[in-house]
């Protein structure tokens, strides 16, 4: 088992309401399709990519970081970010460096969607 701290910076696309920033449900809710079950594919029938790791989501913890906005706000660019921390169990080794290497999520191309182990 890893424990792990995962930095998720998500950029706020809501059309109506962009300056409201996403409740953590919504994180935790995006986060609870990414854990990777023994025997699972690294690649959900809906799409998603996982993380090849398993976790309770339940368990994790939650915390909103605050907002950031690109050097020129009129763009519309605002990242949401929270930081989720728990304790993973390794089940797919090759998934699971994917995703260390290359982050998780579609912002990362902007540095987000890190994940940190101890």
């Amino acid at each position: 088992m890893e424990e792990i701290r995962e930095v998720l910076r998500r950029p706020c696309v809501h059309p109506r309401h962009p300056s409201r920033p996403h409740p953590p449900r919504h994180v935790r809710t995006w986060f609870s399709r990414r854990p990777q079950p023994t025997g699972e594919p690294a690649v959900a029938p809906n799409g998603v990519t996982r993380i090849g790791a398993d976790t309770d989501t339940e368990r994790l913890a939650l915390r909103m970081l605050p907002r950031v906005s690109g050097p020129a706000p009129h763009k519309g660019l605002r990242i949401a970010r929270a930081e989720i921390k728990g304790t993973l169990t390794v089940t797919d080794p090759k998934a699971f460096v994917t995703a260390l290497t290359q982050g998780i999520g579609h912002a990362r191309a902007c540095s987000c969607g890190l994940i940190l182990v101890r």
